[in-house]
């Protein structure tokens, strides 16, 4: 039993005054002669016993009195736990991920989830927050409010990410006891641990099992291959469990259909579905499927953007033909200027600029190549053999300048297959293939090496859009033109001097694209569609705009890139596919939590754990009870 008022306990010392009063003969008595007290001898004794047990009576009687009313002026009160004797804090996690749209037929796992929390949230000190938002410190009207507007998402958090703001909301909190409520279906991808302890809080979990439904999901989507006439789009569909019922999937250009095939899941839960369209723009390219499990992948957005040619500056005294064959239509269109005779204002809009065997370099044309390389442009520098007068223009990049030349024929023997200009070129990594040679070169200290040398010096080394070879190319020097190597090494470097749209882009990570638009310096780029009107954080270049997309949130859909209501192109975003395996976490497996089948069973745990029971009302009625049978007492015992 506990006491809201402990301090008045100290009244029960007074209980010695009754005491005093009873126990001690504080009045005199006179003594009285008379002349026969042998007949009064026995009335006297028998009256004094009466006496002295009505006397003892009437002072428990009172003892209990007053002991009943100290006791119901301290509010005395026995709780249902532990719980009830602090003050906790309660911290619920909502999931509101997109594999929460399963559930029984009657609604999904979110829906019944926000309705069980509707009916059954109450008290204070309580915060909840989900995988995009928090809301902490609210009363429990509040937080009703805010469950209401709750909607789903592709974004998920992981266990980690989880513990880790419980641990941030109640590491500044003195209290003993605080809760930690999960409510989730507990895909695996959430990545619990196999036991949970925590020294701020307690893990109760509440779990929205679902019956087993197929879902069928569309994964991701790419072109395979293109020609002048058609485009051949690749779509990858799977499925959690294997069906023998076809599946339709549909191509649209908004409301246009463009194909649609059937596909089954009968021999494996992966399967391929090819389209071959026209070659030409889709603005607002929609595949669907036909699925009556999760909706959120039921669709996939694209969009094919025509693609600008990539402009290819070749500034060489010497023959090119070489990078004349590689840099062909359509994708690349190529311009070939004498170092002496520069267009220097197609050259300030080139995506790409290839300085080759120059003897002597223009100061005008290394001051211009700087400007251009701030604008965004790609440079590739092909040495003369005595390559004099290079280091003012290497040190402008980041290059130490070139040391020693050596006169001696080096083999070029290494492949770097995971700088990222040769990754997923090769399907195999070939380690003893016909080793290109040099017959004089220049030592290249370099950390970012692409091809090397037998000794380990860089022959090709790249970094922040720049790329150096160490060694003249020309036929005399190096037969590297004739190795299967100079193709995808030159071809790459012309891909990636102008970042082509994808077809979509994911909406949990981040992008930085390149919208092909030339802006005043006043003017910014709209991402657009319909009531949505953001502007991303984007970086103006000559003739291009990169945007980034890091600090957005977007939901799936195609948008228009819009400058003053102008359309300039179309950007197309997808959840990714996280949420569709549909495969659970088996929660009696892992130690330290206590598991709950509804919201509703926890709360009413959570209260009848949180209850008192007063019981100053019982002391006040045994106080009156005392107080008749002393009245009583006084008048009817003689």
């Amino acid at each position: 039993m506990y006491f809201q008022q402990p301090e008045l306990l100290y009244a029960l010392f007074l209980l010695v005054i009754p005491l005093i009063v009873h126990l001690f003969r504080l009045r005199k008595f006179q003594k009285e002669d008379f002349t026969n007290v042998k007949f009064l001898k026995k009335v006297i004794q028998e009256t004094r016993k009466s006496s002295r047990l009505k006397k003892y009576l009437i002072l428990i009687t009172r003892l209990l009195l007053l002991t009943c009313l100290i006791l119901a002026f301290a509010q005395p009160y026995i709780p249902a736990s532990d719980k009830a004797l602090q003050e906790s804090r309660t911290l619920i996690y909502l999931d509101n991920s997109f594999s929460m749209q399963a559930g029984n037929d009657q609604a999904d796992n979110f829906k019944n989830a926000q309705n069980q929390l509707l009916e059954n949230l109450e008290g204070t000190n309580l915060a909840l927050f989900t995988n995009t938002d928090e809301y902490f410190d609210r009363s429990a009207a509040e937080l009703k409010a805010e469950i209401q507007d709750l909607e789903l998402t592709g974004k998920q958090m992981s266990f980690r990410e989880i513990n880790l703001k419980a641990e941030n909301y109640f590491n500044s909190k003195t209290n003993e006891l605080n809760d930690l409520i999960l409510i989730s279906d507990f895909q695996r991808s959430m990545d619990l641990p196999a036991e949970l302890n925590n020294k701020y809080f307690n893990y109760h979990f509440i779990q929205h099992e679902s019956r087993e439904i197929n879902n069928a999901s569309l994964d991701s989507a790419f072109i395979e291959n293109t020609s002048p006439e058609n485009i051949l789009l690749k779509i990858i569909a799977s499925s959690n469990n294997l069906s023998e019922e076809p599946v339709t999937i549909s191509v649209y250009d908004g409301e246009t259909l463009l194909g649609r095939n059937t596909v089954q899941f009968s021999e494996e839960k992966t399967t391929e579905v090819e389209f071959r369209l026209q070659n030409n723009k889709i603005d607002k390219g929609r595949i669907e499927i036909e699925d009556s499990g999760l909706s959120y992948d039921n669709q996939l957005f694209f969009n094919i953007n025509e693609n600008p040619k990539i402009q290819v500056i070749i500034v060489s005294a010497k023959e090119t033909d070489f990078l004349n064959r590689i840099y062909t239509e359509p994708e690349f269109e190529t311009y070939n200027f004498n170092p002496n005779q520069i267009d220097f204002n197609r050259l300030n809009s080139a995506n790409l600029i290839i300085l080759n065997e120059i003897e002597q370099l223009p100061t005008s044309l290394i001051n211009n190549l700087s400007k251009v390389k701030e604008n965004g442009a790609s440079v590739i520098i092909i040495p003369s053999e005595d390559a004099q007068g290079y280091a003012r223009l290497l040190n402008s990049f980041g290059f130490s300048a070139f040391s020693e030349k050596v006169n001696a024929e080096r083999l070029i023997t290494g492949i770097s297959f995971d700088h990222p200009l040769l990754e997923n070129v090769f399907e195999d990594r070939v380690e003893n293939f016909e080793y290109p040679k040099v017959l004089s070169s220049h030592n290249l200290s370099s950390s970012n090496t692409i091809l090397s040398y037998q000794d380990g010096r860089a022959f090709l080394a790249g970094g922040d859009s720049v790329y150096l070879f160490s060694a003249a190319l020309n036929q005399a020097n190096s037969n590297f033109k004739n190795s299967p190597l100079i193709v995808p090494v030159f071809y790459q470097i012309g891909l990636a001097s102008l970042k082509e749209n994808q077809l979509y882009y994911l909406t949990d990570e981040e992008h930085q694209i390149d919208i092909p638009v030339d802006l005043e310096k006043d003017q910014v780029l709209h991402i657009v569609e319909g009531e949505t009107d953001i502007i991303p954080q984007q970086q103006n270049y000559n003739k291009r705009v990169e945007i980034s997309t890091g600090n957005i949130d977007l939901q799936a859909g195609n948008y228009n890139i819009s400058n003053n209501s102008s359309i300039v192109g179309n950007i197309s975003f997808n959840f990714p596919r996280t949420e569709s395996d549909l495969s659970y976490t088996d929660l009696s497996n892992i130690d330290g939590i206590k598991v709950y089948n509804s919201v509703e069973e926890y709360f009413s745990e959570s209260n009848a754990a949180s209850q008192i029971v007063s019981l100053w009302k019982w002391f006040v009625i045994f106080a009156l009870i005392f107080l008749a049978i002393e009245m009583l007492l006084i008048k009817f015992l003689k």
